[in-house]
């Protein structure tokens, strides 16, 4: 795919200034309220620190969703690695690229920012989204990509899934790690969102992300969602 293709299809958020007064207000009925381990160029990692992934009694599958129409990569990065994934993930299926931003930056200094996550997790706290995904309707499938924290998914990303519905579509994580896998993460998807079609993630440890195409094609195609 061309460059000037790719970046056609990825829409640049912008800041919105959404509040909390819209995640209160605005969460949709397929999601339920309820980490790039803060990794990616970075020392010990969260998802390390925090131990591993909890296991969780596995729900029923929902119905499958119909496949065959229009598909978004909405990813959520903090230091790029897991943004390269998506970009890879798009290039490979032709979908739509959405990159998930908070209204407020993570800071660059990373002990600064170790904090602010934990706190986050600790407090319960959802970080506001820049902006929505435009015609977020038209979806029929969403490969949801964001690093690993603790071994859990990233409070930004549940945020996230309280703004967007996600029932009935059918859903492909992914994640990039430093040593804890999706398995926390995907339990939290099935907690907020039980109506989705949750399908089999893809974990690219941060040593791998130089051959990260080499798994993405495989699991793309395992997926069966083409």
């Amino acid at each position: 795919m061309r460059q000037s293709e790719l970046d056609r299809r990825t829409f640049v958020m912008r800041s919105f200034g959404f509040g909390m007064a819209v995640l209160g207000g605005g969460m949709l009925a397929g999601c339920v309220a309820a980490e790039e381990q803060v990794e990616e160029n970075e020392a010990p990692a969260p998802d390390e620190e925090g131990g591993p992934a909890e296991s969780v009694a596995s729900e029923p599958e929902p119905e499958p969703a119909a496949h065959g129409g229009r598909a978004l990569v909405a990813v959520f990065s903090y230091s790029g690695n897991t943004f390269s994934v998506a970009e890879r993930i798009a290039e490979a299926t032709g979908a739509d690229l959405f990159r998930i931003e908070t209204t407020d930056a993570y800071p660059d200094d990373y002990d600064a920012m170790t904090s602010q996550v934990r706190r986050e997790q600790d407090e319960g706290y959802l970080p506001p989204i820049a902006a929505a995904v435009p015609d977020w309707d038209a979806y029929d499938a969403v490969y949801l990509g964001n690093p690993i924290w603790w071994g859990r998914l990233p409070h930004v990303m549940r945020s996230f899934l309280l703004q967007h519905d996600l029932a009935g579509k059918a859903v492909a994580p992914f994640c990039t790690s430093g040593g804890s896998g999706i398995d926390g993460a995907l339990a939290d998807i099935r907690d907020l969102c039980p109506g989705a079609n949750l399908l089999d993630g893809l974990t690219v440890e941060r040593s791998a992300l130089p051959d990260a195409r080499d798994q993405v094609a495989p699991w793309i195609e395992g997926l069966g969602l083409a």
